[in-house]
């Protein structure tokens, strides 16, 4: 569903409702406390003064709104608003800024910024499951993150760029994650947390840590040197490249510059789109049924590491 289809699908807040209750809730309402399925919808005023949809419980006398307990929690926002920024937000191959979504909807940056990690928390995995098995190849390389530091040299430069690590099997899913460094004792924690032992091949460039990471009889080692110079192009490791390459211009075009606190999020964002590349009509609703089922994230628990 893509952002013409929401506006036209969604004209009204009542609309929008309607379909965020049946997606929460397909088999009717139940009770948050209880589990009672039997609630009352009630209409009453909120502190602003606006009209407010709420539903009681007839057992217990609970009262909750259809967002309670959602990533939609305390929200002030109209839904029509919310399902805008996630049809922009799925929809952007390359990423889009909270400026961006700011001016499409019509709010705040501070309030653009929290509702898009908000989404970009729907926008991740929840049990990661180890990416290969048999029969799966496996690319495993790293990249690095920033631009030379302004009147600090070389070195200063190099010492502030963010190592990403970054897995692919070939035609499947990825991952994406920030390391310390390149070295073994970064490396080997998410080589045995993330990767199948079954893999039937892995393919890294020459980089010599992962001679001692990954078994030898499963390790097929390319020299991006040699492919360039012979193809043109990089052949072994080309699916995580194109993530990375995706993720960097992502940066260059739409954000420009990113915290190093959160970056690990934007990372789950690209590579959950990144996985679901072929169901492009079916992301608007993926991502509404995660923002159902995760917690709520408040303010504070989101900036808690910069403020």
């Amino acid at each position: 569903m893509n952002l013409l289809q929401v506006a036209k699908t969604f004209a009204t807040e009542d609309m929008a409702l309607a379909y965020w209750i049946m997606t929460r809730w397909p088999k009717g309402v139940r009770c948050l406390g209880c589990d009672n399925p039997k609630v009352w919808a009630i209409t009453t005023k909120g502190k602003t003064g606006r009209k407010c949809h709420l539903f009681e419980c007839a057992e217990c006398g609970l009262h909750f709104s259809a967002t309670t307990g959602t990533l939609f929690h305390d929200s002030h926002l109209p839904l029509t608003k919310w399902f805008a920024a996630i049809a922009l937000m799925v929809e952007s191959k390359k990423g889009i800024s909270a400026n961006q979504v700011a001016r499409h909807i019509g709010c705040s940056y501070k309030t653009a910024w929290y509702l898009c990690h908000r989404i970009r928390n729907a926008m991740s995995e929840t049990d990661e499951p180890k990416l290969g098995g048999p029969g799966v190849v496996v690319e495993i390389d790293e990249t690095f993150i920033g631009g030379k530091k302004f009147r600090k040299g070389v070195k200063a430069g190099k010492d502030a760029k963010i190592t990403v690590l970054g897995m692919a099997e070939r035609g499947g899913r990825t991952y994406l994650k920030t390391i310390e460094n390149t070295k073994a004792l970064s490396i080997r924690p998410i080589l045995d947390a993330r990767l199948d032992p079954n893999t039937e091949r892995v393919v890294t460039d020459s980089h010599a840590t992962y001679t001692y990471t990954i078994p030898p009889e499963k390790h097929e080692t390319t020299s991006h040197k040699q492919e360039l110079r012979d193809d043109g192009f990089i052949t072994g490791t080309r699916t995580i490249e194109s993530a990375f390459s995706l993720f960097k211009r992502g940066i260059i075009g739409s954000y420009h510059k990113m915290s190093r606190d959160h970056i690990d999020s934007y990372l789950s964002e690209f590579s959950w789109r990144f996985d679901r590349r072929h169901l492009q009509p079916q992301l608007f609703d993926l991502a509404l049924h995660n923002l159902a089922e995760r917690k709520p994230l408040t303010f504070k628990r989101l900036t808690q590491q910069i403020f």
